[in-house]
């Protein structure tokens, strides 16, 4: 009898280990999965506002310098807060390289690249976890990151009385990428007005401000919505 009691408390406390086992993984498994999304966050800010500085370094007016000080102050502060990247380190170095050349185009382009691949990494550890709706993220940041360069292509192209042939041939290039039916009207009418007035145009009738502007809240309204898809 005292066997049985004995063999019936073991198995018991066997089944409550492993009870209670689970629940701390689960729980373990949620506080990574929290930090995950919140580092994938502070990604896609990162993203943002060196896209924002690269399209703001193509512009030699005031205000554009006012604003690109800003960015520049903003981004200082994402390095600091932006938490579980390793390579982050190495990207802040590069990034403190850039805000002294801040018209430099292809700088720019090599930290996004690394800020991507840092994206792509928590979009897989977090699918992983459990979470499908991140599966796609770094291909939709990408589709994001060609009109970004566009942008800030755009913006420096329309310095010059006619686009430059090499800002002509990336800016084509892109413009082919972006053509998607699916991209919605707006974009299509942005890449047809870009076309006949600033990168087929004998003669640019575009400031680099308002390439600027004209790009920049498509942007914005595409990352709103990855964002979204994540929150």
């Amino acid at each position: 009898m005292e066997v049985s009691i004995a063999l019936t408390l073991a198995a018991c406390l066997v089944l409550l280990g492993n009870h209670l086992s689970r629940v701390a993984a689960e729980r373990h498994r949620k506080r990574i999965s929290t930090t995950d999304v919140q580092a994938l966050q502070q990604a896609l800010e990162v993203l943002q506002f060196i896209q924002k500085h690269r399209g703001l370094g193509g512009q030699r007016d005031a205000s554009a310098a006012t604003q690109r000080l800003e960015v520049a102050g903003r981004l200082d502060r994402l390095w600091q807060e932006w938490i579980g990247d390793e390579n982050r380190p190495a990207m802040r170095a590069l990034w403190q390289q850039i805000r002294q050349s801040p018209g430099d185009f292809e700088p720019h382009c090599i930290l996004i690249e690394q800020v991507l691949e840092s994206i792509h990494v928590l979009e897989l550890r977090l699918a992983y976890q459990g979470n499908p709706q991140v599966t796609g993220l770094c291909e939709a940041c990408r589709a994001l990151e060609d009109l970004g360069r566009l942008r800030g292509l755009a913006v420096r192209a329309a310095n010059f009385d006619t686009c430059p042939l090499d800002m002509q041939i990336q800016m084509r290039y892109l413009c082919q990428r972006l053509a998607d039916p699916i991209g919605g009207k707006t974009l299509s009418s942005l890449i047809e007005h870009l076309e006949q007035n600033l990168i087929n145009a004998p003669r640019i009738n575009l400031a680099p401000a308002e390439c600027y502007a004209l790009i920049t809240p498509i942007i914005d309204e595409r990352l709103q919505g990855i964002r979204h898809s994540i929150a």
